[in-house]
């Protein structure tokens, strides 16, 4: 057993690759080339997004050592989280045969996707790993927070290879904990990731697989309205694999039921307005669906909407913004506000330029007004900067 324990441990330690969608002048790869004891990493300019080769090979390398890979998705789980996982499940179980490949969501997963699953005819994953991990794969997330407390530290501190397949802004504390990372922040979704991986493999994706990952590209870029040239190109992939466009919005649209159109009165209801310059900031508190409510308080004239809960793990904080507040002042909701709230009050966050998330501790209200304060701050720099 300690022998197994060591060559995962060397498996892990000689596999610290990363794969980063950051633009590196010559000079300062050959200056970090240089130093004694750097991370070895793969820096790479945003126009060559693809992941290589190499980054799946060491993937299925760390699988076919442990014989066991578990891939993780985020808390309440989104069409671009769980698709992505059902897909690399599939990927990973032909490219590492023998491999025993589970999917683990645990924090949840949210109602919309449980209805796009059951109508893809996939299986509803468990909550929590079963027995040993194996090899741990963060989907769609880059940050273990995002599993819990406890099952976080448990990974923090065994030897077990982490490995993240994410297009989400990069986690700075997590960088040395990685084994393998594949991020691409300039992709449309993670979904587009793994797609990609399947023909770096030059493995055929199951038609029900595709639909699922066409499925989560649609949600993940708002109905293809954030979609790039690329995202339509791996669509049509998609398409030529035995997904149907067509098909697409009928396996999405859930009822809305009467709990989240309640919520989201509610949040209206309670509404907080402060106004930073141009722009239109709001704040709310409801006991759940708070992702939805954020969403649908952008149609009703909000630049930026945070609507916080209290949850078992803490305090959740969803915030959007509009794509005009994100173009004209530049702020990335991810990085300039849900990672270092996250941090500094006793948590973690992450996500997109215009859709992030806080799970903390403390009070609704004490989150709340710190997102405020900080937008604040931030649209008056960005103010002074224009």
């Amino acid at each position: 057993m300690g022998g197994r324990r060591n060559v995962l441990r060397n498996a892990s330690r000689n596999h610290k690759r990363s794969f980063r969608n950051v633009f590196v002048h010559r000079d300062l790869q050959q200056q970090e080339a240089s130093l004694p004891g750097t991370r070895k990493s793969v820096l790479i300019s945003t126009t060559t997004q693809i992941p290589q080769e190499k980054h799946l090979r060491e993937i299925v390398k760390l699988a076919k050592v442990s014989r066991i890979l578990t891939l993780f998705c985020h808390q309440n789980a989104d069409p671009d989280s769980l698709c992505s996982a059902f897909a690399l499940k599939s990927l990973i179980e032909k490219t590492a045969p023998g491999t025993e490949v589970r999917i683990a969501s645990p924090g949840g997963i949210s109602a919309p996707t449980k209805y796009l699953i059951r109508n893809l005819g996939l299986a509803i994953p468990e909550r929590k790993p079963l027995n040993k991990i194996g090899v741990a794969v963060l989907v769609d997330t880059n940050n273990l927070g995002q599993l819990g407390a406890e099952l976080s530290r448990e990974i923090i501190e065994s030897s077990t290879p982490l490995v993240v397949v994410d297009h989400h802004h990069e986690h700075p504390e997590m960088k040395e904990r990685i084994s393998v990372e594949i991020i691409d922040s300039t992709s449309s979704s993670t979904a587009e990731i793994v797609a990609q991986l399947y023909e770096i493999a030059g493995v055929s994706v199951e038609e029900k697989l595709a639909e699922a990952l066409l499925a989560a590209i649609f949600v993940e870029t708002r109905y293809f309205t954030l979609a790039t040239q690329r995202t339509f190109e791996n669509v049509a992939k998609l398409a030529s694999a035995g997904a149907d466009p067509k098909k697409i919005p009928i396996l999405l649209v859930a009822p809305t039921t009467r709990s989240e159109r309640i919520a989201r009165l509610k949040a209206a209801q309670r509404l907080k307005v402060e106004i930073a310059g141009d722009w239109l900031l709001v704040a709310t508190e409801v006991g759940s669906y708070q992702s939805s409510a954020a969403r649908a308080l952008l149609p009703l004239g909000a630049d930026v909407s945070m609507v916080g809960g209290k949850v078992k793990a803490g305090v959740r904080v969803n915030l959007r913004s509009t794509q005009k507040f994100h173009r004209s002042t530049g702020i990335h909701l991810a990085r300039d506000v849900a990672i270092p709230l996250g941090k500094e009050l006793g948590g973690s966050g992450g996500g997109h330029p215009t859709a992030a998330g806080l799970m903390v501790k403390g009070t609704v209200d004490e989150a709340l007004d710190t997102c405020i304060r900080l937008l604040k701050t931030l649209t008056d720099k960005a103010k002074v900067q224009a």
